[in-house]
């Protein structure tokens, strides 16, 4: 197999759990060999099968891609994969969210990374819709998807580990259909606007300087602006996206609203984001247990959230 140099060639990464099994792709998918080099995993129009799946096993693969020029293709693909499995009962739940979770990542990624559409924002809503629609149909569904959220953190991981959490509590909370797509997406889009900072603020492992923290408190607004940009009219997903920083003592930003001033929706996303950050890897830090980050969010940051429901979403968590 020939071996082709990845920044020579444009490629995207794709996430390796949305790989269908027997599945035979009109294209060819690869997986990092070496530092920057890449060789060929599966062949164009050749099965996904068993041998390879031991073999990335056996090698500890994490990454796969694929041609830019080929990355519509395996979304559709993707789709094709998701659609057959949905409502099927004889395949495991949690195989169904590892896929929906791998979805939702790429689109957040592609999202972030590359332009932004109100396609993509599409494809954004489509993935939150099935998630909604699996959790009010599969009762197993609301404790298996907190099994696939990511451990690393990434600005597209958090995006989407936002939403997951946000999505199992707001069932917990027994929102309805419609409140848990707005809380999803809400969730999906909430850091949005970090597109608009620049990547060396939004990556520097460390404390930032005051300058680059006014800086990055421009985010929600930001977020904001390019929702609008794609036709976003819906009042509560916007006040979402634009309050998730707020405090209840009035401490949070981009206005520094207090209490009931403050959307539930957002109350919930500043609960469920704070948790996620703490409890994820970063280069200079190392994940904490749940425990020490509750610990953290009653006792260091009183006053801060909505008690009532940071009591509720750890009785959520702890099922």
């Amino acid at each position: 197999m020939a071996s082709d140099n990845i920044k020579k060639i444009k490629f995207s990464r794709v996430q390796l759990r949305t790989l269908e099994l027997e599945h035979v792709y009109a294209y060819p998918i690869y997986y990092p060999k070496k530092e920057g080099i890449v060789d060929i995993l599966i062949d164009a129009n050749a099965k996904y099968t068993k041998k390879i799946e031991r073999f990335i096993k056996e090698n500890n693969i994490k990454d796969i891609y694929v041609l830019k020029k080929n990355k519509e293709q395996y979304e559709v693909d993707m789709q094709k994969y998701l659609a057959k499995i949905i409502d099927d009962e004889n395949t495991p739940v949690i195989i169904k969210l590892d896929i929906m979770h791998g979805i939702a990542s790429d689109v957040m990624n592609d999202l972030l990374e590359g332009d932004f559409s109100e396609q993509k924002i599409q494809k954004a809503s489509d993935s939150v819709n099935n998630t909604v629609h699996l959790l009010l149909n599969d009762p197993k569904a609301i404790k298996a998807m907190l099994k696939v959220t990511t451990y690393d953190y990434y600005t597209y991981t958090h995006c989407v580990n936002v939403s997951t959490y946000a999505l199992g509590f707001g069932t917990y909370l027994n929102f309805n259909e419609k409140q848990l797509k707005i809380l999803g997406m809400a969730g999906m889009m909430h850091d949005m606007g970090k597109r608009k900072i620049s990547a060396n603020i939004i990556r520097k492992n460390g404390r930032l300087t005051n300058e680059e923290f006014e800086t990055i408190k421009k985010h929600p607004l930001y977020g904001v602006e390019l929702l609008k940009d794609a036709k976003e009219t819906d009042s509560f997903l916007l006040d979402a996206v634009a309050q998730h920083h707020e405090k209840l003592d009035g401490s949070g930003y981009p206005y520094g609203l207090k209490k009931d001033e403050i959307c539930i929706f957002a109350q919930i996303l500043s609960i469920v984001d704070i948790f996620d950050a703490l409890t994820t890897k970063r280069a200079y830090k190392d994940a904490m247990k749940s425990f020490e980050a509750f610990n953290i969010m009653r006792n260091e940051m009183k006053g801060e959230l909505n008690e009532n429901l940071l009591k509720k979403f750890i009785i959520f968590m702890s099922k």
